[in-house]
């Protein structure tokens, strides 16, 4: 009984003595860390040559191995969709390439998308106001009051400045800067 003891502390000792920590990457902005990604975490970012998103297998040597997953919705033999995982990708990138780095952090209430709802209803209401204020007669039922058209506009603007305010992205190279560190 000693002896397996013994045996499975020696074990984990040896473990924790031979595995080697990784690497990660920092996104920083003025010289504070804003967000970290390491081995095991998933990452969502675009480079020139396009949008890739999955799990960081590895850091190693200024480069991002990644795993990319192709979910897609398949018919069972009873005619039902399920969702299966139809091909693995394995991916390697230098964290030089990056461009942007999704913010994952969706807390809270969705600003963008009540943005993009006030700037879709304000665009809708402003052009069905000035048809009907341009081709039907002043003082008929169907006459837009120009009080409307200008709330619709400024309603569209509001929502215009909501998604432009939303910050999902990490743009490297203007306000954030992407650091490799290197554990040793």
């Amino acid at each position: 009984m000693k002896s397996a003891l013994l045996f499975f502390i020696g074990s984990l000792i040896c473990d924790a003595v031979v595995s080697q920590p990784s690497d990660f990457i920092v996104v920083k902005k003025d010289q504070r860390t804003v967000k970290s990604f390491f081995a095991g975490s998933n990452i969502a970012f675009e480079t020139v040559s396009g949008y890739y998103s999955g799990q960081i297998n590895a850091l190693q040597r200024d480069s991002l191995f990644l795993t990319q997953f192709d979910v897609r919705q398949v018919p069972t033999r009873l005619g039902v969709m399920v969702l299966d995982t139809v091909a693995t990708y394995r991916l390697g990138f230098n964290y030089k390439e990056i461009t942007k780095i999704e913010n994952q952090k969706r807390k809270g209430f969705d600003w963008s998308a009540s943005g993009g709802s006030l700037f879709g209803g304000g665009i809708l209401i402003t052009a069905i106001g000035l048809g009907t204020w341009i081709f039907t007669k002043p003082g008929t039922k169907y006459h837009a009051s120009p009080g409307l058209i200008i709330s619709a506009a400024g309603l569209a603007g509001v929502g215009y400045l909501l998604l432009r305010s939303n910050n999902s992205y990490y743009s490297i190279g203007k306000k954030y800067q992407l650091e490799y560190i290197k554990v040793k």
